[in-house]
């Protein structure tokens, strides 16, 4: 059953549809004058005001090193086939800094010296590139912001230019920053032994297409000052989420958490049916999402059934659901960027059989014994998280007969990933952030620990071969450094799993 939330949710959405057929789009994405079900007063993407990106950007640029500039690029097109696109997403980066969600632009920020040394800081600029509106295209895709549109609905405080001018815009921002320098200033030392070395921060694999069009600024830049990467800066921000951003996910997870239970109950009678495939499941799963709200998918949906699942990413999601077997599904809905992951596994009959219980008791001591250990405590971090459950997964195997007292290294054969990941607008967030550094408060985690079994492992017992369990939540650390489980209304228990199994037969 759907939430009274998310019920209220989804009937604004629907009512959207007919909102949208007698307004004009002004920008290609919702705004609070064309989609008031979506965006409130003051916001500039759902849940998220002007106030909280323009904030965003304030504190990043005090980050950055003073005589720089900074560029974002937006995430690439990704095609299908020769002219059929892929679902977009913005690049995160792009995303959490200004909420501009169309493709081709870029997001630049200009921190300029201030005095004749270079000794002071400076107050930085912002300046968005973006597509101009077209009418030709619009006819086609639909309207774009422009550079009215942009600077209406996205960057007020700043600049807005024609992508077209970005080589040009940037070039005069660069020179800006090496004439600033003091003539002491040269390439090749280390950021911060010399306030006067001006830097360019870039990420040239975020979009080719962009960084080939700057490729004689990133160049002719090369000999000038110290180029670096832009994301590690905005990554250190993106790991603490605010309160509007913990409160879409906590939505995310919800809508997810109770699509798995729509999925889990419509499983075992499509089993019994003996011709439905895996990928039942997955549509099924997709659909109670987007019925609660989400955009899309975070991910595609990994649907492994019996032996399939000792495959850490299956995704062909084509073979027969069975009765008697297991299936591990990993899946997660997005709600307006942010991202939801979850894994249950459960069996398409409705019961355990002795083995699969044994398994999957073992994997779920680990994951609910690292959820106890999540705190903010200065030393509790996502690698000392996974060491954690390396411990208890080789204690599990050894009350298991599986492995021997000696033979700690080889629970990663059977236990091959990390505990977790950083969780946000990325399924694997802020992939640059360091998993020793301690949890602070605002941060969210995945905990996820899982034993695979292969059927031709002749090294472990006959009875576990071809099982695959999996069990993962996303958790939030509160402002008390606490443990929450956003994830909590999926089944988790093997009670609570088996009955929810057992409530579509």
């Amino acid at each position: 059953p759907m939430s009274p939330a998310l019920r209220k949710a989804a009937a604004f959405a629907a009512r959207g549809v007919c909102h949208r057929a007698r307004s004009t789009l002004a920008i290609a994405q919702p705004t609070a004058g064309t989609h008031p079900h979506l965006v409130g007063p003051g916001e500039v993407t759902p849940g998220v005001t002007r106030a909280e990106y323009t904030q965003r950007r304030a504190v990043l640029a005090a980050t950055l090193p003073v005589g720089s500039v900074a560029i974002f690029p937006s995430a690439p097109r990704a095609y299908i086939s020769h002219d059929v696109l892929h679902t977009y997403a913005q690049s995160p980066d792009l995303h959490y800094l200004c909420g501009f969600l169309e493709p081709n632009c870029l997001l630049a920020c200009s921190k300029p010296w201030v005095g004749s040394a270079g000794a002071l800081d400076g107050d930085a600029t912002w300046h968005l590139f973006v597509e101009p509106t077209d009418p030709a295209q619009a006819l086609w895709d639909g309207p774009r912001a422009g550079v009215a549109g942009a600077r209406q609905h996205i960057l007020s405080d700043g600049q807005v230019h024609p992508i077209r001018t970005a080589p040009r815009v940037l070039r005069d921002m660069v020179d800006a920053a090496v004439a600033g320098a003091a003539p002491s200033a040269s390439v090749g030392g280390p950021l911060g032994a010399n306030r006067s070395l001006a830097c360019l921060l870039f990420d040239s694999a975020v979009n080719p297409t962009i960084t080939k069009s700057l490729s004689p600024l990133l160049e002719a830049s090369a000999q000038k000052l110290q180029v670096m990467r832009a994301s590690p800066f905005v990554e250190r921000l993106r790991l603490r989420k605010s309160a509007s951003e913990i409160s879409l996910m906590r939505h995310a997870a919800q809508a997810a958490a109770e699509a798995f239970v729509v999925t889990m109950e419509e499983s075992a009678a499509a089993a019994a049916r003996g011709d439905q495939l895996e990928g039942l499941l997955a549509a099924r799963f997709e659909f109670e999402t987007k019925r609660r709200g989400c955009g899309r998918l975070a991910y595609p949906c990994v649907v492994a059934s019996g032996a399939n699942a000792v495959f850490l990413h299956y995704m062909h999601n084509n073979a027969r659901l069975t009765p008697g077997d297991l299936v591990l599904m990993d899946a997660g809905g997005s709600y307006f960027g942010y991202s939801a992951d979850i894994t249950r596994t459960w069996p398409l009959s409705g019961s355990f059989t002795p083995a699969q219980r044994d398994i999957y008791e073992a994997v779920l001591g680990v994951n609910e014994a690292v959820i106890r250990a999540v705190r903010a405590d200065g030393a509790t971090s996502l690698q000392s998280l996974h060491q954690l459950s390396i411990r208890l997964m080789h204690e599990a195997l050894v009350s298991l007969g599986i492995l021997k007292p000696a033979e700690l290294q080889r629970v990663s054969r059977y236990y091959p990933h990390a505990i977790g990941h950083y969780l946000g607008l990325d399924v694997h967030d802020t992939p640059n952030a360091s998993q020793s550094q301690p949890l602070v408060p605002r941060m969210v985690l995945t905990v996820e620990p899982g034993l695979y079994f292969p059927t031709d492992d002749d090294s472990i017992p006959a009875w576990c071969r071809g099982i695959g369990v999996r069990i993962e939540d996303d958790v939030l650390v509160d402002e008390q450094g606490c443990a929450v489980v956003l994830t909590s209304g999926a089944p988790k228990s093997v009670a609570a799993v088996e009955d929810a199994v057992r409530a579509g037969l």
